[in-house]
């Protein structure tokens, strides 16, 4: 009797197992198929098939639901069927990506892109999407890149903020590490930039790195576009106006709190209101409490003289200001030395300006400006003293490529010098230079332009 019964067993377990495989056969054989279609761009043939699957093989693989994002993406796009019923298809999608396979995807891209999705379709309400966007930020900061992503949990927030369900101060908060995210962003993308450029003046670049160069011109332009509707968005609210009494009405109370200081100091040196008695009594107060590289900087911005001025500022760099002060300090120092007409002082702190903050390109034409003007300083005879400004140009041109906010002017500023420059008749004529020629100036330049 036992001996039956381990027979009956071993035949159901078999039979288990044969009907299992046979089933995996078959969930195999429907996902060929079912990507086939959806690779061709067959989606409506792809779309039958992906409820057995989902159904029938749901954990098979992640390709189910990544050709279902597309499917109901493009549904979406050409409006087959009820909108409502192909956003929770897609939102679906995402959800068991995230959640089946956490291993194959971006954990935080997919999440932002479900969210952005649920914004879209007015899918959850807005709290819940803020939620979500709030949480990605704040726990995998690294992979927050979205540019909708960023525009849209900025949006919420403030909405939150009219709302009454969040404080100035956490709006603030939010701006402050949302806008440090997009200027590294940006520092990471003009790095590439740069180097790029930098091989192109020595060497001809490979197909893929001028493609890489274009797709961080990209990155570049959507991160400034970014970064300008968030600046606009908080302009009204932070304005020197509004901080000024928002904050000054505080001040006697708050004038022994380290935080509440370093916050004020932070705010009014962001919109420029240094010059406003708050700031000036703030960084006293602060520097008497807590004396650091911040309110080094900051009484550097209230000294009055320049030796003073400088003093204070390489004491905060010595002290270990973050890389946007240090940025500041090394312009703001290159354009006391301008308007003294120390060129080359200037032009090192100018550099050292963009090496702290790459995606900031003021300083470049800056120093093209300089260069323009020091022609007849610079050139030994009236060629030369025009051929300076291709050199004015190059770093015009530079401004361009690292920083999409001036990116307009500086082209045109690079477009000027170029038409300041010496013709193609007038370079023929001449009788000590030919094409492609370099012509090195030794004066404070330092630099060698090559003729083209």
């Amino acid at each position: 009797m036992k001996f039956k019964n381990s027979i009956v067993l071993v035949v159901a377990v078999f039979s288990f197992a044969f009907a299992k495989a046979q089933d995996d056969m078959q969930c195999r054989q429907m996902l060929s198929i079912y990507a086939e279609n959806a690779k061709a761009k067959l989606y409506d043939e792809a779309y039958k098939q992906l409820p057995q699957l989902v159904e029938n093989c749901p954990k098979l693989s992640a390709a189910i639901y990544q050709y279902g994002e597309r499917i109901y993406e493009h549904r979406l796009k050409k409006k087959v069927g009820t909108e409502k019923e192909n956003a929770d298809g897609l939102i679906k999608m995402l959800d068991a990506q995230i959640t089946m396979f956490p291993d194959k995807v971006n954990d935080a891209k997919k999440t932002i892109e479900k969210a952005m999705a649920m914004y879209k379709y007015n899918i959850g309400t807005h709290d819940e999407v803020f939620n979500i966007l709030d949480g990605v930020f704040k726990n995998d900061r690294e992979n927050f890149t979205d540019p909708r992503g960023m525009m849209t949990y900025f949006k919420l927030a403030e909405e939150r903020y009219n709302e009454g369900k969040m404080t100035l101060q956490e709006l603030f908060d939010i701006y402050d590490a949302l806008t440090e995210q997009i200027d590294s962003l940006l520092n990471e993308r003009s790095e590439v930039i740069q180097k790029l450029n930098e091989k192109e003046a020595e060497s001809e670049l490979t197909d893929k790195e001028k493609k890489e160069i274009k797709n961080q011109e990209i990155n570049l332009k959507n991160y400034g576009i970014v970064k300008g509707s968030v600046n606009g968005t908080l302009g009204a609210l932070a304005d020197c106006d509004k901080l000024i009494p928002l904050y000054d009405v505080e001040f006697e109370n708050k004038k022994t709190d380290k935080n509440w200081l370093s916050n004020v100091l932070v705010r009014l040196q962001k919109k420029d209101c240094t010059d406003d008695p708050l700031y000036i009594k703030s960084v006293k107060a602060l520097h008497d409490i807590n004396p650091s590289a911040k309110t080094a900087y900051g009484l550097g911005n209230i000294a009055e003289s320049t030796a003073e001025k400088f003093k204070y500022w390489d004491q905060a760099i010595e002290l270990g200001v973050d890389n946007d002060l240090k940025s500041a300090i090394h312009y703001k120092k290159g354009n006391v030395y301008k308007g003294q007409g120390a060129y080359s002082k200037a032009k090192r702190e100018y550099i050292l300006s963009n090496q702290a903050k790459p995606s900031f390109g003021m300083p470049y034409l800056k120093i093209a400006e300089m260069i323009a003007k020091s022609g007849n300083n610079c050139g030994a005879t009236p060629f030369e003293k025009r051929a300076i400004n291709w050199l004015a140009a190059r770093y015009a041109r530079k401004a361009a490529a690292v920083d999409p906010s001036i990116r307009s002017t500086a082209n045109k500023y690079a477009e000027s010098y170029n038409g300041t420059a010496p013709n193609t008749s007038e370079i023929f004529m001449d009788k000590k230079y030919n094409q492609g020629d370099t012509i090195t100036f030794n004066c404070w330049v330092g630099e060698s332009v090559r003729i083209p």
